[in-house]
C-alpha cells in the first residue's frame, strides 16, 4: 500500500500519537484491502476507526481507574475496522461479542488473572482477528502476567508475578561455510551464571529456556557455551545476561532470513528488522502471539477488573499499597501511543 510518509516517534515535529492517526483518518477516504470492495464495508471501515480515535483520545484524558475500560473499547473498535479490509467473507467482518473471558478477577495479584479464549464460534472479535493476522490465540488458560511479558514496550516493567519475561533476540550473521544462522538473545536472569561448572550451567540455561519453545532447534557456540556476555543486545536490561545461540539452517542467505522470521515473526514498535522478541509459552500454543492480541488480551483483563471489581482495581492502581501499579500506570500509558500504531500496522498487513 503507497502512504504518504508520516512523522514516527523520532520525528519530533508533530506528537507520534497524533501523527498516525493522521495516517489512519488518510485511509478512511478510499479504505484499503476489502474495506473498498462494497458501502457496508467502507462505511463499517470508517465508522469503526473513527470511533476508536474518539475513544483513544478520550482514555488520554482519564486516569488509571477508567483508562482501561476506554482503552479497551478503542482496539475492540479498531478490530472492526481491520476484519473490515480483511480478504475474509462478509460474515466473517462482524465481528459480534469478545471472544475472550477473564477470570479470577477477586485475585490479590493481578498477574493471577487468567485469560483464555472462547473458540472459533463465529465471528467473535479476539479470536477472528487473530486468524485474520495469522497469529495464534489462548486456548488454553494462561496467567495475565505471562501475557503481559509478551508485550514488547512494557517488558521493563512487568508484573511482580512474572516468572519468564520477554527475551531480546538480534540477529547477528549467517556463517556462509557452516551454514548457520548466529544471534544473541538477551533478558536471561543472571543467577544462570552462579553455576562453577560449564556443564552444569549449560544443562541450567537449556531447562530455562525449554519455556520459549520459539527457539526449538538451537545448539551453543561450542561444546560447553555458556551465556558469555553480557546485556549487548538491542536493550540495556541490569541483572540479565545474554547468550549467542546457533541454529543449521542449510545454503543460502535467504534460508537464513526464513528461520529467523519463523523464531520470532514481528517486530515490535521501533525496531530493525534484525531485531525482535520471543516471550515464554503461553496457553497451550507453541506459536508466537502477534503483539496487538497480547494487547488485545491484557486491555481486555484490566478492563474487566475496572469494570467488575473497581473497589479491588483501585487499591491496585495505588502507588502506596500495590507494587504493580507503577507497571500498570506504565502499561496504560505506553497503550495511548503504541496500540494506534500496531492497529495502523496490522492494517497494512491484511491489505499487503
Amino acid at each position: 500500500m503507497v502512504r504518504r510518509p508520516y512523522p514516527t516517534y523520532r520525528d519530533q515535529t508533530y506528537p507520534p500519537t497524533a501523527a498516525v492517526w493522521r495516517a489512519l483518518r488518510e485511509l478512511r477516504a478510499a479504505p484499503p484491502g476489502d474495506a473498498s470492495s462494497s458501502s457496508w464495508r467502507h462505511r463499517l471501515f470508517s465508522a469503526s476507526l473513527e470511533q476508536s480515535e474518539q475513544l483513544f483520545t478520550a482514555a488520554a484524558t482519564v486516569g488509571p481507574a477508567s483508562r482501561p475500560l476506554v482503552l479497551f473499547y478503542g482496539l475492540s473498535q479498531a478490530g472492526r475496522a481491520i476484519a473490515a479490509c480483511a480478504p475474509v467473507p462478509n460474515d466473517k467482518c462482524r465481528l459480534n461479542g469478545h471472544g475472550i473471558s477473564a477470570t479470577q478477577l477477586d485475585q490479590s495479584d493481578v498477574g493471577s488473572v487468567i485469560v483464555k479464549d472462547k473458540g472459533k464460534a463465529g465471528a467473535e472479535s479476539f479470536t477472528q482477528v487473530a486468524e485474520i493476522l495469522g497469529s495464534r490465540s489462548l486456548p488454553d488458560e494462561a496467567r495475565l502476567a505471562d501475557v503481559w511479558a509478551a508485550i514488547l514496550e512494557v517488558s521493563l516493567w512487568p508484573l511482580q508475578s512474572t516468572t519468564h519475561p520477554q527475551l531480546a533476540i538480534n540477529r547477528e550473521t549467517y556463517q556462509v561455510d557452516a551454514s548457520t544462522l548466529q544471534a544473541m538473545v538477551s533478558g536471561l536472569p543472571g543467577d544462570l551464571q552462579n553455576h562453577e561448572d560449564p556443564t552444569d550451567r549449560e544443562q541450567a540455561l537449556s531447562a530455562w529456556l525449554s519455556d520459549y519453545p520459539a527457539l526449538k532447534g538451537y545448539r551453543f557456540r561450542s561444546t560447553g557455551a555458556i551465556p558469555d556476555s553480557g546485556p549487548e543486545s538491542w536493550n540495556e536490561r541490569q541483572g540479565t545476561i545474554g547468550c549467542r545461540l546457533i541454529w543449521d539452517v542449510g545454503h543460502g542467505e535467504d534460508v537464513a532470513e526464513r528461520k529467523f522470521d519463523e523464531i520470532a515473526p514481528w517486530k515490535g514498535r521501533s525496531l530493525t528488522d534484525s531485531e525482535r522478541a520471543i516471550h515464554a509459552r503461553l496457553g497451550g500454543d507453541d506459536r508466537q502471539l502477534h503483539p496487538l492480541l497480547a494487547w488485545w488480551a491484557v486491555l481486555f483483563a484490566l478492563s474487566m477488573l475496572a469494570r467488575y471489581q473497581p473497589g479491588q482495581w483501585t487499591m491496585q492502581i495505588d502507588v502506596n499499597r500495590s507494587k504493580d501499579s507503577v507497571a500498570i500506570e506504565y502499561l496504560l500509558d505506553s497503550a495511548l501511543a503504541t496500540v494506534p500504531e500496531l492497529i495502523l500496522a496490522a492494517i497494512d498487513e491484511v491489505t499487503a
